[in-house]
């Protein structure tokens, strides 16, 4: 049996605002505290400390304590946030209009369509979380198995689906978050069918700030695929990896056109992506990403680029959500 958005995990009485922004203000409290007491594993409890969170970001004081936290986290990681690096980099990704874009694209795929998530409770909504994400996760073991296998188009096509998946769950954790207060929609209902949209939304909700990303690809190749997400250049691709075409007077193969590097990239991508827009739980981010860096090894990815020890980044699975609003972004 569900419990009211009002109810704790633990005690069965309703919390205290005024006692825990008290708490915060403080600083016997933090937000990231505040999400580190739901045990791990325990979606509940962690859906109700973020759904506590929400109503706690109403006050301008907690948000200004969690942007202090987030910079204390970011100094201990030994990342200054007054360098200028952060803003620098995200000004040659193009950042500021495109995460303007982004917001713009994920209110036109997802206001149009109602909750992915049609359980009566927070169980059956639950299930059907756990059976989308399990879907994403499994294409993309999929896409492993073949470039293993040496069959790179196909390998690089499924990770372009896993990209699409992505982009068109973008807001599954909002659906688990407001279980009960589902999304009703503006359009017809139907999921977003834009090859181009979903790219779009995929791979700038996880690359445009992703220092981990950044230092496995490269720079310069996450800023070419921030590009090819953006125009028809990767939905070209897509095509590429399927169809015998007509290139420079003479038919080729898709073996032709899409080589082994071309599809690590591409499936490397896919599963950095998948942990860092669907990895929403801590455990879940943890399990994603320990696969995804298995995956990085066992084709000999460079362990300082793949290894979190040489991340030099602040713990994300608590700064993003700490830091998540509702809608998703943050």
């Amino acid at each position: 049996m569900s419990k009211p958005i009002e109810q704790t995990v633990e005690g069965g009485e309703p919390p205290s605002i005024d006692a825990l922004v008290a708490d915060i203000l403080s600083k016997k409290l933090s937000t990231f505290d505040l999400l580190r007491s739901a045990p791990s594993g325990d979606y509940w409890a962690f859906v109700q400390r973020m759904r506590l969170l929400l109503v706690l970001y109403r006050d301008p004081r907690v948000l200004k304590h969690l942007q202090e936290d987030m910079r204390q986290k970011m100094l201990e990681a030994g990342v200054d946030p007054d360098d200028g690096s952060i803003a620098k980099e995200l000004a040659r990704k193009d950042g500021s209009r495109r995460f303007r874009k982004l917001v713009e694209d994920r209110a036109q795929a997802f206001s149009a369509r109602s909750s992915l998530l049609s359980g009566a409770t927070f169980e059956a909504c639950l299930d059907q979380y756990k059976a989308l994400l399990g879907h994403v996760e499994k294409r993309w073991a999929d896409a492993c198995h073949l470039y293993t296998l040496g069959s790179f188009p196909l390998a690089a096509f499924v990770s372009i689906l896993v990209i699409e998946e992505v982009g068109k769950l973008a807001s599954l954790a909002q659906d688990l978050l407001l279980y009960d207060v589902p999304r009703a929609a503006s359009g017809d209902g139907a999921v977003e069918r834009s090859h181009r949209r979903k790219h779009f939304i995929g791979v700038v909700s996880g690359a445009l700030i992703n220092a981990r990303l950044d230092r496995v690809l490269g720079k310069d190749v996450i800023r070419k695929l921030l590009h090819e997400a953006e125009s028809d250049d990767l939905e070209k691709t897509r095509q590429s990896c399927l169809y015998i075409d007509i290139q420079d007077g003479r038919a080729v193969t898709p073996g032709e056109r899409i080589d082994a590097e071309r599809a690590q990239v591409l499936t490397v991508l896919a599963g950095e992506l998948m942990a860092e827009v669907l990895g929403y739980f801590p455990w879940e981010f943890e399990r994603m990403l320990d696969n995804v860096i298995a995956f990085e090894r066992a084709i000999g990815m460079p362990e300082k680029k793949i290894d979190r020890r040489y991340a030099g980044s602040p713990g994300r699975e608590n700064a993003r959500q700490a830091a998540s609003l509702p809608d998703g972004t943050a």
